[in-house]
């Protein structure tokens, strides 16, 4: 088996689990709440911290990364956020879970950006956007996975969502996989030079841009999305086979954006999935209530969810843009800055709910929606029209 199908089959499945292990919380707000005395506003901050931590871990593994290879990242990482995560499930108190959280999400950070780097370096050039949506398919995957999860505890969560919640310690077992299985070509030492990050400023600032608006688009609405749906009296075992086709739709839509990124222009299909995206949020989150029908708030939240599948199209359009050197710490960097600011805006819907009730959280999760997505409509509307340079900068 060739070198980059064992690459890709690995990040696939940590980012899987990485995506499983940041969304399995949003299931059981209910039982934190009442397990550690605290309110919404405290889970909001709990599960931002997950986002939070990504951009620490970005930054630094990044780096790592670029210095000393993608695969011992990658394999550090899906490690020790698995083992978090399995930590978290019986913190003894509020204090360490809210530890626990934060350094999963740091190692969260450190697997996305060694992932999806190692996959897309050792794909041949005629696949890369195939494959890159092949890996970004496993945040459909993981997420669709924890509505099985879900599905599987629901007629005992009540007695073990602390066990619901270690089902996220599983990833450890990848690890063995990705030391025996996958490979990393070095690059020699000669053909390294040195890279000015100053002149990718301007295209780091829009990926960032890009990236913190599809954060903010998809976590206003899926980090609350159970809430939501349970207020509108959505059954329990009908929301979560919803998420779980929703989600499987999305990793197949994941792909289907990846190969044809290849052969249509990236930011035709971007422009298509965010118009797709804002059409579907009004019926997915009604907020008007001639739309507040089941079966139409739910169809609709599979179609949001389909269109996101446009999201792997945005690091990819910075890893072909920069070089080698730095882009493991770009790519990094930018996407876990979205992830920061996703968290900070999921932060102020909590706030927002505690003050003005939790009645009016569809109303913010539309508004932050909406708002986003036209983030990354001007972050595309203003990107180069052709490539940057790639040619390493001599400093």
């Amino acid at each position: 088996m060739k070198s980059y199908v064992h690459a890709t089959i690995a990040s696939t499945f940590s980012w899987a689990g990485n995506i499983y292990d940041l969304l399995l919380m949003t299931y059981v707000y209910s039982y934190l709440e009442e397990a550690y005395h605290i309110n919404f506003f405290s889970v909001s901050l709990l599960f931002s911290l997950g986002l939070l931590g990504r951009v620490v871990g970005g930054t630094i593994f990044g780096k790592f990364a670029d210095v000393y290879g993608r695969k011992p990242i990658l394999m550090l990482g899906t490690g020790l956020y698995a083992l978090f995560q399995g930590l978290m499930a019986f913190s003894p108190d509020v204090l360490l879970l809210f530890v626990f959280r934060t350094l999963a999400g740091v190692f969260m950070g450190a697997q996305w950006t060694a992932g999806t780097v190692i996959a897309y370096e050792q794909a041949p050039n005629s696949i890369k956007g195939f494959v890159v949506g092949i890996v970004q398919a496993g945040y459909g995957i993981g997420y669709s996975l924890t509505g099985v999860t879900y599905l599987a505890f629901l007629p005992f969560m009540g007695m073990a969502w602390r066990e619901f919640l270690l089902v996220g310690s599983l990833p450890l077992l990848l690890v063995p996989y990705m030391k025996f299985k996958v490979s990393e070509p070095g690059l020699g030492t000669a053909e390294r030079v040195r890279v000015s990050y100053r002149e990718y400023t301007s295209l780091l600032l829009k990926a960032t841009l890009a990236m913190s608006g599809m954060f903010i688009a998809y976590f206003s609405i899926f980090a609350n999305y159970v809430t939501i749906a349970t207020m509108e009296g959505v059954p329990s075992s009908t929301l979560g086979l919803i998420m779980t086709i929703a989600n499987i739709l999305l990793a197949i839509s994941f792909i289907t954006f990846g190969r044809l990124a290849d052969r249509v222009d990236k930011k035709k299909l971007i422009y298509f999935g965010l118009f797709a995206m804002l059409f579907f949020l009004p019926f997915a989150v009604p907020i008007v209530g001639q739309l507040r029908v089941i079966p139409l708030m739910l169809g609709s939240i599979v179609g949001y969810s389909f269109s996101t599948g446009f999201w792997p199209l945005m690091p990819l359009l910075l890893a072909d843009s920069v070089p080698a050197d730095i882009r493991g710490y770009l790519s990094g960097l930018s996407y876990n800055m979205g992830g920061f600011f996703g968290g900070i805006a999921n932060i102020i819907i909590g706030i927002l709910v505690s003050f003005f009730g939790i009645a009016t959280l569809p109303k913010w999760a539309d508004i932050f929606g909406i708002s986003s997505l036209l983030l990354v409509l001007v972050s595309i509307l203003t990107w180069p029209k052709s490539k940057a340079n790639m040619r390493a900068i001599q400093v």
